[in-house]
């Protein structure tokens, strides 16, 4: 009886683990979707010299797939003009009703 009741703790125990692992793997892929996202509205930005019409839309899209606010400052500079990317994003672990807020700061010249 002993060794039943073992068994079932230990069952109980990594079934839990489990649970909480598939939760941070869910967290990590989403950081890395908005990471791949900043990259290529930086690589877009830069493709299209900045137009304010590619910034807005961006901003739209970012909006649309579930992004919390991607901020975008133009800066004119004596040399050069570039662009400052901020991606904001939700980190969520459900299962202990984790939500942090991240963000991705990055520059497109």
């Amino acid at each position: 009886m002993k060794g039943a009741v073992e068994t079932m703790i230990g069952i109980v125990f990594m079934t839990f683990m489990v649970v909480l692992g598939t939760g941070y793997i869910i967290a990590s892929l989403n950081t890395q979707n908005a990471q791949q996202y900043h990259a290529a509205v930086i690589a877009e930005l830069e493709s299209s010299d900045m137009a304010d019409s590619v910034v807005k839309s961006c901003e739209e899209k970012a909006l649309e797939n579930g992004y919390k606010n991607l901020d975008i400052q133009k800066v004119v500079g004596d040399h050069a003009a570039y662009a400052k990317v901020t991606l904001k994003y939700e980190y969520t672990i459900p299962l202990l009703n984790m939500l942090l807020e991240h963000e991705i700061v990055g520059y497109a010249r």
